[in-house]
């Protein structure tokens, strides 16, 4: 992502991450850089209504381990840890639901029976196969980026973070590096070594959505959390 690992001067970062981007006169037809093309107001497909994004699964290595990784650090609650052969094993979690996490409590139970109708569930998947090892995409970019999670307070969730000894690749108010591990799964490659101007512009681009203040830590298959804040800048249409 960003171009170099340092601490920007507080009043450019300021200046830079909290702007928003500008509106421009033909955004679909612009040549500027960076745009934003806004999505259309029209509703969706009728046939559509009542979809919804349930859950995304990640493939583990050790599922035991990351169980009680995403619920000591996330938060996520083992809704069922399904043991379906020997070697093969597929664990749902989730946030409590009906608010907040923390804000609606709901037993196991109730998550298990409301599993389809929620929303941002983690489905876990192990299966022991020795013919092959799992490949994060910090290591080498794959179709996999990183998901996000939102917390109130970046600062605290860092310093906890770092109590818990979480692998942080990105601090708040540190920019990224173009030649790391978040570069690889951003699909950047080596855009760093090969074309600096590109970098720059990349640099410049993310610091006006809030990146600066980004914290991205990876679980224990080398997978990327972006954490934000829920107020971060808004782009202007």
């Amino acid at each position: 992502m960003l171009a170099k690992t340092l601490l920007l001067a507080g009043g450019i970062a300021t200046t830079l991450a909290c702007a928003h981007l500008p509106r421009g006169e033909n955004p679909n037809n612009s040549t500027m850089f960076p745009r934003i093309e806004a999505g259309s107001d029209a509703p969706a497909d009728a046939a559509t209504l009542g979809y919804s994004l349930n859950h995304f699964s990640l493939n583990v290595k050790n599922i035991s381990r990351s169980i009680d990784w995403y619920s000591s650090v996330l938060g996520l609650r083992l809704i069922f840890n399904f043991r379906a052969t020997d070697k093969l094993s597929i664990a749902y979690m989730a946030h409590s639901h009906g608010g907040k996490n923390g804000t609606g409590y709901q037993t196991v139970r109730e998550l298990n029976r409301q599993k389809n109708n929620l929303e941002g569930l983690l489905e876990l998947v192990h299966y022991d196969n020795p013919k092959g090892d799992l490949v994060p995409s910090t290591v080498r970019a794959n179709t996999f980026s990183h998901y996000g999670l939102i917390v109130p307070d970046v600062p605290a969730a860092q310093a906890r973070f770092e109590r818990l000894g979480v692998n942080i690749l990105k601090k708040a108010g540190v920019s990224n590096d173009l030649k790391g591990p978040i570069a690889e799964a951003f699909g950047l490659g080596d855009v760093f070594e090969r074309d600096s101007e590109e970098a720059k512009r990349i640099e410049q681009a993310l610091l006006a959505t809030g990146g600066l203040d980004f914290v991205i830590i990876a679980d224990p298959d080398g997978n990327l959390i972006e954490v934000q804040s829920l107020f971060t800048p808004q782009f202007e249409f």
